[in-house]
């Protein structure tokens, strides 16, 4: 009786402490539990799903599966993501970029004294032109010594001056032949200008810098079609004239130097000029209307500024058959004819014209270039020889040219050249001449080359100029190693 009198007032304790403690539970997992419930509820709506996903819902709507693309809407879908790509990418790129290299080289003149002609003293080769002032044999520009054309000494003729580049007098010598730095900036979407700045550094005298700077590039560029298959240019730009103007500079040529008739197409035009591909890229057309001819600047014919109101029309057509489609690779066989006419350089009125025609072939294949033009031309000149125009003979004139990569990293080249040419300053019928002369050229130049690439920014070449008259001049020694380290960005 006593434990139990004792017992009940703790057991009653107890029991209150228990009711105390489950209603303060109860009132702190409440809002837990309410709140997990809230959000296990969609979670378990989704697993129990008692329809399968095939079919419809309760109310009737159906679940439409999204179509399959067909292969046209896969093409066009993928089309959309290219073009959408390559937009991103040219939005990326920069619009002002720089390219341009350093030319150095060595060369060594080999006869002659580094000049390619000779004086016809007496007139014994050609007694029928002694009416002439002076005779000269041979070819002034064929001892060049880099890829402008310059050549290792234009010699002492009399009765002229002239700037003399290298004027290495028979000496060899290290040579820095220029440093290029060609702009490029994207105007617009479809408009582009070039510019191309070439510093040459040569020897001065009578405290004279001898280094000259000078602008072969600065054309714009539009491409007024979509398919960005037809160039218009304005500026100063490319001739249309054959094939070889288009690696006149030292990074793009294969070799070093230019044939014997790059001196008639290598050279820049001031004017406009169009060119398009038609019939998916089997012809091409180009054409231009320019102050002057496509001779080069160093040569007798040459003349940015006009001092005549005639223009000079070039065109070329080319048809370009795609072998590489029948052979299943990249080879291209392309065939062109060119043609240009126009006053002549140099003079004040448009009596008398110039002009050449010719054909040039290219065979281009992944490793191996097959490379040929022939051509000819004719101007009267002037009679005067103080009107400094000068008269041309040229007869069917041309070079073969093949380059070889052996080895990735290893090329060979060969090339035969010809030159069938009289040029005349002045007419010796005309009293009032002074200093008329006529240059008589019979000439064939073999080149034999070699080219070491490095990676794509180091490049070398090698090669030796063997020149060998005909035709009545007699032969003497005039040949030229040349080599050339080009240092491209």
């Amino acid at each position: 009786m006593i434990e139990q009198r004792v017992d009940r007032p703790g057991r009653a304790r107890r029991d209150r402490l228990a009711r105390r403690t489950s209603v303060w539970v109860w009132a702190w997992a409440w809002p837990v539990v309410g709140t997990l419930s809230l959000l296990a509820r969609p979670a378990l709506a989704q697993e129990e799903k008692t329809q399968a996903p095939s079919l419809p819902e309760d109310d009737g709507a159906a679940a439409e599966a999204p179509p399959e693309m067909t292969p046209e809407d896969r093409i066009a879908e993928l089309t959309e993501r290219i073009e959408r790509d390559e937009e991103e990418r040219r939005n990326s790129a920069p619009a002002l970029t720089f390219n341009g290299y350093v030319d150095f080289g060595y060369f060594a003149p080999i006869g002659n004294a580094g000049a390619g002609w000779v004086r016809d003293t007496g007139n014994v080769a050609f007694p029928q032109y002694s009416k002439y002032s002076w005779v000269f044999l041979g070819d002034i520009l064929g001892t060049p010594v880099n890829s402008r054309g310059e050549v290792a000494s234009l010699g002492n003729a009399p009765g002229i001056d002239r700037f003399d580049s290298v004027n290495s007098a028979g000496a060899g010598g290290f040579i820095v032949n220029e440093i290029n730095l060609r702009p490029r900036y994207q105007l617009a979407d479809n408009a582009i200008l070039r510019a191309s700045v070439n510093f040459v550094p040569r020897t001065g005298s009578d405290f004279a810098l001898g280094d000259f700077i000078e602008a072969d590039q600065a054309e714009l560029e539009y491409l007024p079609t979509a398919d960005g298959k037809t160039s218009i240019f304005i500026g100063k730009t490319f001739g249309v004239f054959g094939i070889e103007y288009k690696e006149r500079r030292s990074d793009q040529r294969f070799g070093i130097t230019p044939s014997l008739i790059g001196r008639y197409t290598d050279g820049p035009q001031l004017g406009i000029k169009v060119r398009s591909k038609l019939l998916n890229d089997w012809l091409i057309l180009a054409g231009a209307v320019s102050n002057g001819s496509t001779t080069t600047e160093q040569f007798h014919f040459y003349s940015e500024i006009d001092q005549n109101w005639g223009k000079t029309l070039s065109g070329r057509a080319a048809v370009a058959f795609p072998i590489g489609q029948l052979l299943h690779n990249n080879d291209k066989l392309e065939i062109g004819l060119s043609g240009e006419w126009g006053p002549q350089d140099r003079a004040t009125d448009n009596s008398g014209k110039i002009w050449f025609e010719g054909i040039d072939l290219q065979y281009l294949n992944a490793n191996f270039d097959l490379k040929a033009q022939l051509m000819r031309g004719r101007a009267p000149g002037e009679p005067y020889a103080d009107a400094n125009v000068y008269g041309l003979q040229l007869h069917d004139s041309g070079f073969v040219e093949a380059d070889w990569m052996v080895l990735p990293r290893l090329g060979l080249m060969g090339r035969a050249s010809l030159r069938d040419a009289i040029v005349t300053l002045g007419d010796p019928a005309v009293s009032s001449t002074t200093q008329s002369r006529i240059y008589i050229t019979k000439q064939i130049q073999y080149t034999a080359g070699v080219r070491v690439v490095f990676n794509p920014h180091i490049l070398a070449k090698l090669e030796y100029l063997h020149n060998q008259e005909y035709g009545g001049v007699p032969s003497f020694l005039d040949d030229i190693f040349t080599s050339s380290l080009v240092l491209g960005f």
